[in-house]
């Protein structure tokens, strides 16, 4: 079997050589007003977290996150084509189908100030969002770098026989820009809101890769199953979308979106009107090669999916 791809990266690649190659063109979509969405998925220890944020404490290995951050402020920064703006950020986990605020660790379940428990909420035009979830003003690349390590220290980590610290729950962090932008004729000036949405998925696993040890085999076999269950419910709704692009007849089908938390607040990033990239991460092990050919499969039919803006 064949697959074809935009890009296809080596171990050697740099995160540099990623960003620039594949990611960097999102940008300008996402100062314009547009909605963008950036996966990382695949097996379980194949590097997901590594390529969305990397090594923080250089600057050289920062990854996706870090690097989008660096990027949008150097773009709004630069001469005088905004005259105003604000980013904002939000970190939320999905951990065994429960909703956790990164940025306000330990009120994952209820949110004291607001006393608003986190919920999926259809937001009308603006698609699916997370009621109750917090948001922060960041002024500077190196403010979201500091929120990214203080959630790191609360995000589901656990140790499994193929990753000593393997992420047990899916991620999304959020930057939205608002801001005035000044028209190239001189004409006057536009308001924008663009959003830019970082996903590192969990990683897909078998009972056997994902056990635990002692005391911790229950949990992991429970975080395993969730995780699977909503990877499932995810690759359902990829296949149904590229089918229905490649239709040459409007079909009105249910796609599954409600079936999972994931796949419910990332709708309109999957079939709706965002402008989505998914980085597909791979194992050279040959033991791993049934869960490659699942992600190089996943990935192929992403490719084919159609969204409209």
């Amino acid at each position: 079997m064949s697959y074809t791809f935009d890009k296809v990266f080596t171990a050697f690649s740099t995160q540099e050589e990623v960003f620039e190659e594949t990611l960097r063109p999102i940008f300008g979509d996402v100062l314009n007003g547009y909605e963008s969405t950036i996966f990382a998925y695949g097996q379980t220890g194949t590097g997901k977290t590594y390529t969305m944020e990397g090594d923080l404490s250089k600057s050289e290995m920062h990854g996706v996150i870090p690097r989008s951050a660096a990027a949008i402020f150097s773009s709004l920064e630069e001469g005088e084509l905004y005259k105003e703006y604000c980013v904002r950020c939000s970190y939320l986990e999905i951990y065994n189908e429960e909703l956790a605020d990164l940025l306000l660790p330990g009120e994952s379940e209820l949110d004291n100030k607001k006393g608003t428990k986190l919920e999926i909420m259809m937001g009308g035009k603006n698609g699916p969002y997370c009621r109750g979830l917090s948001e922060k003003v960041v002024k500077s690349p190196e403010d979201i770098i500091e929120i990214m390590r203080l959630a790191q220290q609360h995000r589901q980590i656990g140790e499994t026989k193929m990753n000593k610290a393997s992420s047990r729950s899916h991620c999304i962090f959020t930057l939205k820009v608002k801001a005035k932008k000044v028209l190239k004729d001189g004409s006057g000036e536009l308001e924008f809101n663009g959003k830019l949405h970082l996903v590192d998925l969990a990683g897909s696993e078998c009972a056997k890769s994902a056990a635990g040890h002692g005391s911790s085999e229950v949990t992991r076999e429970r975080e395993r199953m969730n995780i699977n269950r909503s990877l499932l419910t995810l690759g359902r709704v990829i296949s149904m979308l590229k089918e229905q692009s490649e239709s040459s007849k409007k079909t009105n089908v249910r796609i599954p979106y409600r079936d999972s938390k994931l796949t419910r607040i990332l709708q309109e990033s999957l079939g709706g009107r965002c402008k989505t990239v998914i980085i597909a991460t791979l194992s050279p092990s040959v033991s791993a090669i049934e869960e490659s050919i699942s992600t190089l499969n996943y990935a192929q039919a992403a490719n084919g999916i159609i969204n409209k803006w």
